[in-house]
């Protein structure tokens, strides 16, 4: 009975273990399962990681890239909401408003458009309906810098949704070289139309002026003749007075002198003919100098005689300084002629010199003095003009070529007369407009152009 007891534990202990082999081997079936489910996703994280991370670069990469796109655009570029309120605004912006780099961002736009009619605000509404008006058209409008200046700027406006609101970005351009180059063209416009009259009146006055002169000429020859018949009366007068029967004649004839202050018509008359002849022949030079001086532009280098242009400069503008100051010329007797253009190059010495007189006209009513010199060495010529005048302060030194910049009174001054004499020396013909002043003093403008612009080009597009 006993064995029989031991023979069935013996086969229960055999039939527990082999269900706990069986319970063992699922659980490491089942684990192992488990852990190719586990790799299986882990390996799948892995992907999805570096995916993630690929994404991230390259969206990193792509902010970079707009971000850079964004800050070194030609134009300014200002992006704001509806209120006004600037979230981005470019380099090229800072850079036309003159704005510091470490200057916020979130500033209105209204700080830079204070004109517009989209930011004279009376009610909240206004500053949308306003600029709505604008969107898609291309706009003139009135900047202003921060340093309280205006400037004229182009203005783009476009809207566009963003994070569930509305977004507006401007392109701002800025039209100072452009309106000064309307402004310049529409003043050489004006001064060919001046020059186009003036010569047609020098050459109307060309023919009279020589009409006078030659009948003056004949006037001046035939009183000597006539003072030559007359000394011959003289002694006639002074014989009849020894003579009985001629004395009532010498009398009658010396009464007659007396009369008609003949002494005095014969010591008056010929400085009255010789200061007519030299009227007519000042009249004849002014003449020949409009003529020079309204000679029509080209597009071609002509080669002119500097001395003779700067002479005929000094004619025309004679009203401007006569009254104010005496004109010294140092020319260079040798000096080689140059290329250029003369009809511009004579509208840049007549600013300068117009500038001079001016400059001693504000200085006192005393005379002042404009000196001109010319020299030359072997690829250049020099001018100086040099007036007495107050010359120019030190705080507006930098400025002083800048459109539209002037120190005069309002309506007394554009701006532009330096601003184009810097053109056309500087830009149009390769030389140098310099300066050295004295406040108090007055000011030499130092003019430095090739003898022909069109090396000098070359060699600057050689070096490019």
């Amino acid at each position: 009975m006993e064995s029989l007891l031991s023979i069935r534990e013996m086969i229960a202990m055999t039939t527990s273990t082999e269900d706990i082999l069986l319970t063992l081997e699922r659980e490491r079936s089942a684990r192992r399962q488990a852990e190719q489910v586990l790799e299986k996703v882990n390996r799948e994280l892995v992907q999805t990681n570096l995916e993630l991370k690929a994404s991230k670069n390259s969206l990193e990469k792509e902010i970079r890239r707009s971000q850079a796109v964004f800050d070194t655009a030609a134009e300014g570029i200002i992006i704001f909401d509806d209120q006004g309120t600037i979230e981005s605004i470019n380099r090229a912006a800072r850079s036309i408003f003159v704005l510091e780099e470490e200057s916020p961002n979130d500033r209105n736009i209204c700080e830079f458009f204070p004109e517009a009619a989209f930011c004279q605000r009376t009610e909240p509404a206004c500053f949308i309906t306003n600029l709505r008006k604008l969107v898609g058209a291309t706009n003139e409008l009135t900047g202003r810098k921060e340093d309280g200046s205006s400037i004229p700027l182009e203005f783009i406006v476009s809207s566009f949704s963003h994070a569930g609101s509305n977004t507006h970005s401007a392109i701002v351009r800025d039209l100072t070289r452009r309106k000064l180059l309307e402004s310049q063209l529409a003043h050489a416009q004006k001064l060919e139309s001046v020059g186009q009259l003036a010569a047609g009146i020098a050459h109307e006055l060309n023919t009279p002026i020589q009409f006078v002169g030659d009948n003056t000429r004949f006037l001046r020859d035939s009183f000597l003749a006539i003072e030559e018949i007359l000394v011959h009366v003289d002694n006639l007068i002074q014989q009849s007075e020894s003579c009985e029967s001629l004395r009532g004649f010498a009398e009658s004839v010396s009464e007659v002198y007396q009369r008609c202050d003949l002494p005095f018509m014969r010591e008056e008359v010929p400085m009255a003919i010789e200061q007519t002849l030299e009227g007519a022949e000042n009249v004849a030079r002014i003449v020949r100098a409009m003529k020079v001086f309204s000679h029509p532009g080209t597009k071609e280098y002509q080669e002119i005689d500097l001395n003779q242009s700067l002479e005929s400069t000094l004619t025309v503008s004679r009203n401007e300084w006569k009254y104010c100051a005496v004109v010294e010329t140092n020319f260079c007797e040798n000096l080689p002629h140059v290329h250029c253009f003369p009809g511009e190059l004579n509208q840049a010495f007549l600013n300068l010199i117009v500038n001079g007189a001016h400059a001693i006209q504000t200085k006192s009513r005393e005379i002042g003095k404009i000196v001109v010199t010319t020299r030359f060495d072997q690829d250049s010529v020099y001018i100086d003009i040099e007036d007495s005048g107050t010359g120019i302060p030190e705080s507006i030194h930098s400025r002083i070529f800048d459109p539209f910049f002037t120190t005069k009174g309002v309506g007394k001054g554009t701006g532009q007369g330096l601003s184009i004499c810097y053109n056309i020396i500087v830009e149009m013909h390769h030389g140098s407009l310099t300066f050295q002043t004295e406040e108090g003093r007055g000011t030499t403008f130092h003019i430095s152009l090739p003898i022909d612009p069109r090396k000098s080009a070359a060699n600057i597009e050689g070096e490019s």
